[in-house]
């Protein structure tokens, strides 16, 4: 056993919390290093966020050129090439996860190769790879190590024919059957990037539609579009048992008390994700979690000494940028400084699918539950003019507004909409009414017309609709 220097922050974990939150704690003047056990960027980058995007970038490419003529463009002799889509998606992963590791060290931050633990309120153990271990004095402790997916009992039994999130990113050769158990986002995404290369795809949810979170007509839009792709949804079905087969899987589901049995070459199990927080030391110190996840406050305390945890750690939303948000809060306190935690009810997510959807701050049932008046602001992307020119005219923007015209939330469906929710975001945090919206200048043509449109809407006042 080694000891090392003193450190002001330990942390553990490089994933987009980590790294974010390391980052600001050395700007703050902490001295400041980081442990990791596998991946500069952490899942988010490597296996994740980023390389997920690649692909779907690749496949909307492909399926755009396939239509391409429409647009006087004649192409001959179109296929996919998997193994260089797969190539480019991990060389973009490679890239930024490189360009993370300059930042770090452009920081002056550490990085510590290993498994991180912690011994005790100010001290964090290492186990590198060889086995050795080394100790680490720190005055603060920020718990980043993420999450993994949750996985399906008798999963391991299906073999080669079960895949990974990780194999569903790099695949050798493309099944002509897929199965995909889970309707959120990451499941969504994966039907659309295989449905796009020509595999038939089912997708299987739970609760009663795609994107359980969305508000039921944006997963109604998301819907016809997988229709089209002819991917098979089946809600309000559950997965029931798993059988491996010679050469294919046969999945028993229920739909209610009816019994659907499914055959696909492959299945992947996109359910959900369990914290990775065993094997960390907390129960030893003190540390209290519920279901696996740590329990903080808002600011991301523990309340153990000043150890703080972020991220998927401490539960939903799981999304990377919630996870940056809180890394860059827990590094301020233990500068010292007076910040406010974070706002949940602010914090966008998106599904990158074709079309993309966008939301954030209430949907429509949500505030029906709680009895509060809404009015809605409806504008379809198929009276935008900039939709009409690039060819995508599906979707809409959906913003709800309080009686006295305040943001309540924000619905998006169609192409890019995940550029355009930041600007509603900032618009709920800043308390702007339907009618100050209306009226600011949008470029023309340009997509984010639609949220001024929809805006107008909420008036009655919309011009292209």
């Amino acid at each position: 056993m080694t000891v090392s220097r003193q450190w002001d922050v330990v942390v553990l974990g490089s994933g987009p919390g980590g790294y974010v939150a390391a980052i600001r704690a050395a700007q703050r003047g902490l001295r400041t290093a980081v442990v990791e056990r596998e991946h500069i960027g952490g899942v988010c980058l490597n296996w994740g966020c980023i390389p997920t995007k690649a692909l779907i970038h690749s496949v909307s490419l492909y399926r755009s050129m396939k239509s391409a003529r429409q647009y006087g463009i004649i192409v001959d002799g179109l296929r996919p090439d998997l193994s260089a889509m797969v190539a480019q998606s991990r060389a973009v992963s490679r890239r930024i996860s490189k360009g993370v590791e300059y930042l770090l060290k452009k920081n002056g931050i550490e990085i510590i190769w290993g498994r991180g633990r912690l011994a005790d309120e100010r001290t964090v153990e290492v186990m590198d790879k060889d086995g050795a271990r080394a100790r680490h004095r720190t005055k603060g402790i920020i718990l980043a190590t993420g999450g993994s997916a949750e996985t399906f009992p008798g999963l391991e039994r299906m073999g080669p024919r079960a895949m990974t999130v990780r194999e569903a990113m790099t695949p050798s050769l493309l099944p002509d059957r897929l199965l995909i158990i889970g309707a959120g986002a990451i499941g969504v995404e994966f039907a659309y990037i295989y449905a796009c290369l020509g595999v038939k795809v089912t997708i299987v949810e739970m609760l009663d539609q795609l994107l359980p979170l969305a508000d039921h007509d944006v997963a109604e839009e998301l819907t016809k579009a997988f229709r089209r792709l002819r991917i098979e949804i089946l809600v309000s079905t559950r997965l029931h048992a798993l059988h491996a087969k010679e050469d294919s899987v046969e999945a028993i589901l229920m739909k209610g008390s009816e019994e659907v049995r499914r055959e696909a070459d492959r299945v992947l199990v996109a359910i959900g994700v369990d914290p990775n927080s065993s094997g960390l030391g907390l129960e030893e110190i003190g540390v209290r979690t519920d279901r696996g996840f740590v329990v903080v406050d808002g600011k991301g305390h523990t309340g153990i000494g000043g150890i703080f945890a972020i991220g998927d750690l401490v539960g939903g939303p799981l999304l990377a940028h919630k996870a940056s948000a809180e890394g860059m809060v827990a590094a301020e306190t233990l500068a010292g400084m007076d910040v406010e935690g974070v706002d949940r009810s602010l914090i966008p997510s998106c599904c990158y699918s074709e079309p993309q959807v966008a939301q954030v701050g209430a949907t429509e049932r949500e505030l029906m539950e709680r009895g509060e008046q809404y009015i809605t602001g409806y504008f379809p992307m198929a009276g935008n003019a900039k939709a009409s020119a690039v060819g995508s005219r599906v979707g809409f923007v959906k913003l709800l507004f309080s009686g006295h015209n305040r943001l309540l939330g924000a619905h998006l469906v169609g192409r890019h909409v995940s550029e355009l929710i930041a600007e509603v975001a900032l618009c709920m945090r800043e308390g702007i009414t339907a009618d100050r919206l209306g009226s600011l200048i949008h470029p023309h043509p340009s997509l984010s017309e639609a949220v001024m449109e929809a805006a107008e809407a909420a008036e009655k006042r919309a011009i292209h609709v």
